[in-house]
């Protein structure tokens, strides 16, 4: 578990209302976030139909530098249609990006229906950000666009093996590990 500090930390950091994307449940967010690890594990050829999705999606996106994003194309988890998501990268593998992802919501006839940004910084939390010898298990974060984590913290969570801290717009502390979100880490 992580240490209290960190959340006193994260409480802090937490001042700035949530902007409107659109929600799931924590079981659908769970669900989503590890979807998109298994797809981004092993790939796979998209559907005629996912390649419209993608396309609608990321001509939506158009100030985005393509080469430093991984799209993946889920189904709507609440009804016909697309979740795409625009995953940042980072050159190096090792390094954690939490920031600069987004979800694009596309019809099955490829009208974009909705773009959500997935965070609000920009923030990469770099392999190196620990001293020498030692070896991060986790990371904190603040989620400012949500009032519970968003799947991509799930995705990252089980990328890197690593826990995760998240405080959110409404000062909420938010653990993930191995896939799952509790709050304030009582199980649920």
């Amino acid at each position: 578990m992580f240490p209290r500090i960190v959340a006193f930390q994260l409480i802090a950091c937490c001042s700035v209302q949530a902007t409107s994307i659109r929600h799931f449940s924590l079981r659908t967010t769970e669900q989503l976030g590890r979807e998109l690890y298994k797809q981004t594990q092993r790939g796979g050829a998209l559907s005629d139909s996912q390649q419209r999705a993608k396309r609608a999606a990321v001509a939506a996106l158009p100030e985005l530098e393509k080469q430093g994003y991984r799209f993946v194309v889920l189904n709507d988890p609440e009804g016909k249609g697309y979740l795409v998501y625009a995953l940042a990268t980072s050159r190096n593998p090792s390094d954690v990006v939490v920031g600069l992802h987004y979800r694009v919501s596309v019809s099955e006839s490829a009208k974009v229906e909705r773009v959500d940004p997935l965070a609000r910084s920009e923030l990469v939390i770099p392999a190196n950000a620990v001293p020498p010898g030692t070896r991060a298990v986790g990371f904190h974060c603040t989620c400012l666009v949500s009032t519970q984590p968003v799947e991509t913290l799930v995705y990252l969570t089980l990328l890197h093996r690593k826990q995760c801290a998240v405080g959110t717009s409404d000062g909420t502390i938010w653990f993930i590990e191995n896939g799952k979100i509790t709050k304030d880490g009582k199980t649920r």
